[in-house]
């Protein structure tokens, strides 16, 4: 099976492309006017490097195609989408059903664009609402009323009596979103910010997702499956996908293949650290598996859903560097793949990260991005000279190493953070780094926090699209419920079961897949006390819901919870549509003897390291810092009293010497 699996982030798209024999990874720059030219760079990478005369006949050889992104989480961080309307009830048009002001107002949504309606509202109620929404330049509607769930017939003939007022010919490009469809939970907040999110992402989502589904179909004879990568480490077809479904989803991908390696070396507990061009990512495996948080912030949005524990900084590669203060200060503002740093030479002039790392002599500037691109060290130098090390009154050298360890602060603060949150201690945790800076940062950080060892891989440079390559196809399904777990809780939760169980059945059928062959797992939360909420979950083949309830009650009575309030039920599932794992490095002719070059890791000590050609290293071999890893993709700077070892999977570990 021939799998391509592509991941745009903000600065680069990265694609992996497997048979399970042969893999091949590829960056790209990443086309913000129009994601599909960078997908499609990267099917154009493959084909090259496959040796097949074009896309199509390349094609014709791949049987899936996985798409994880951040456009979603880019829409949302940038404040760049659609215009949305809110039809609320009467008095919640601020607090949106929380304590004080909601923080998307004014952000997502504008004041004038929420509209509280009367209880048991008329259709001239809905109709002068939606006439206001429409002449304030509102182009999508939600409509998320407080008390509508389970029962949403309220919404439902809102939505009814707008929709026979503005017919599909006329509206058709404000659709009307209901907040109990979207968020299928008690919690009226989250079903509102749910909404919005929704709607406020979709239409750019949407307009990439179509477009490249259209090309491989249209342009290139492609009808294959394009599955698109979702929060929760799986992927479905984009009829199947919402786009608040994507947020984070290439990152959450990274965690996932983190919880891979993990096993494969026999760590319970992780720090994930990602960084790339634009911001650095730190999530957390746990007893082995990915960290998911019930509740809290979605984008600095509050929600009371399931989703991954991964906390930002916005700092990566692009980050500019400035004064501020008499310090250097970095970000939150980047350069991107272009203009790029100054270092690029395509007109950029402010200075980066990235100028500060080659001025310090860890980039091979002659073959940066496999040799797609040369850097120009002296744009570098004089960008930093100008903006840094003038107005400090120090050398280039030392302002580039401030611009650096600014960088490693940053990201310590935040692996802190995120470890803290997470109740483990950086002396007991692995650090493994990825993305394309992350083994940059990986020595660095691991030092300052004091943490054991970090490691780093051979996919690092596309490592979320590793974690792409190993997922499935899985439908995520959630419904608020509230009965004490007892003798009437079997009435009342089988027809819920049911439902959510149809539904399954019916979206796998959909997108061409066996239900049979699927996976369920089944989770149930119960309030232990106001402030803690217990999860029991069982995995099962079942799909009677007398006998997944049952299986739940059996699961409940063990772990002593009878009689406490149930929550919400979610169903997951999951099918198998092939995936490729790690694969051990195959031995290769000795390497060649490091080049020598000269870099600064520490203040007034400029000298002559080893420069060891990544590719090129054996399992085995073990490099003492300081020294410079180079690769296609990658850079990882050794510094003194840590080495560096590679492993009989081609990944390496650093550990202190």
């Amino acid at each position: 099976m021939l799998t391509v699996d592509i991941d745009t982030g903000g600065t680069m798209t990265d694609a992996l492309v497997s048979d399970g024999a042969v893999r091949l990874a590829f960056k790209v720059d990443t086309t913000p006017h129009d994601y599909t030219v960078s997908f499609l760079a990267c099917l154009q990478e493959a084909a090259k490097a496959m040796s097949y005369d074009s896309v199509a006949e390349f094609l014709r050889r791949v049987d899936l195609i996985r798409w994880s992104s951040t456009i979603t989480t880019n829409v949302l961080g940038e404040r760049r989408g659609s215009k949305v309307g809110l039809l609320v009830s009467k008095g919640q048009e601020a607090a949106l059903y929380g304590e004080g002001r909601s923080p998307i107002i004014g952000e997502l949504v504008a004041d004038g664009a929420v509209i509280g309606l009367p209880q048991e509202p008329t259709a001239a109620d809905v109709l002068a609402g939606v006439k206001q929404l429409l002449e304030n330049g509102v182009r999508r509607i939600c409509v998320c009323l407080a008390d509508t769930f389970p029962d949403n017939t309220a919404e439902r003939d809102i939505k009814q009596i707008i929709e026979e007022q503005y017919p599909d010919h006329i509206i058709g490009s404000v659709p009307v979103l209901l907040g109990s469809e979207m968020a299928p939970l008690r919690h009226d907040q989250t079903r509102a910010h749910y909404s919005v999110m929704n709607a406020y992402t979709h239409t750019q989502l949407a307009n990439s997702l179509f477009k490249a589904e259209d090309l491989l179909r249209d342009d290139y004879g492609w009808n294959g499956p394009l599955l698109i990568g979702h929060t929760s480490g799986g992927v479905a077809r984009i009829g199947k996908t919402k786009a608040v479904d994507t947020i984070e989803s290439g990152p959450v991908f990274g965690t996932f293949g983190g919880a891979y390696m993990a096993g494969l070396y026999g760590f319970e507990n992780v720090v994930c650290f990602d960084v790339g061009g634009t911001t650095t990512k730190a999530s957390i495996v746990r007893s082995g598996e990915p960290v998911f948080q019930r509740g809290g912030e979605l984008m600095e949005v509050p929600v009371l859903t399931s989703f991954a524990m991964l906390r930002s900084a916005v700092v990566g590669g692009g980050s500019v560097a400035r004064v501020k203060n008499d310090a250097v200060s970095l970000g939150p503002d980047s350069m991107g793949a272009a203009p790029g740093p100054a270092c690029y030479g395509l007109g950029g002039t402010q200075p980066t990260l990235t100028d500060a790392l080659h001025v310090l002599g860890y980039l091979d500037g002659d073959n940066f991005l496999g040799g797609r691109r040369r850097l120009q060290l002296e744009r570098a130098r004089l960008a930093i000279e100008k903006q840094i090390a003038q107005p400090l009154g120090v050398s280039v050298e030392q302002a580039a190493l401030a611009i650096r360890d600014e960088a490693v602060a940053m990201m310590g603060e935040l692996i802190e953070g995120i470890l803290a949150e997470a109740g483990l201690a950086a002396k007991d945790t692995p650090l493994f780094a990825f993305g394309g800076n992350g083994p940059m940062f990986a020595a660095f950080v691991a030092q300052r926090l004091g943490m054991p060892s970090a490691y780093i891989f051979d996919l690092g440079p596309v490592f979320s699209t590793f974690g792409s390559a190993i997922s499935d196809v899985v439908h995520c399904y959630e419904q608020g419920v509230a009965c004490e777990w007892g003798a009437q809780a079997e009435t009342l939760l089988t027809p819920v079961i049911e439902q959510m169980q149809r539904q399954a059945e019916r979206d796998l059928k959909g997108e061409g897949f066996d239900p049979a062959k699927a996976n369920q797992v089944w989770e149930l939360d119960l309030q232990l006390s106001p402030e803690e909420v217990a999860t029991v979950r069982i995995d099962t083949q079942a799909t009677e819901a007398a006998a997944i309830f049952a299986k739940l009650d059996e699961a409940v009575k063990a772990q002593g919870h009878e009689g406490r309030q149930a929550l919400g039920l979610r169903l997951s599932t999951r099918y198998v549509v092939g995936a490729h794992g790690a694969q051990a490095r195959q031995a290769q002719a000795a390497a060649p003897k490091p080049e020598q070059r000269e870099a600064q890791f520490v203040s007034g000590k400029r000298e002559d390291v080893a420069v060891h050609r990544w590719e090129s290293m054996n399992v085995g071999d073990r490099v003492q810092g300081p020294a410079v890893i180079n690769g296609a993709t990658m850079t990882c700077p050794v510094p003194a009293a840590w080495q560096l070892s590679v492993d009989e999977y081609g990944n390496a570990s650093l550990t202190r010497s």
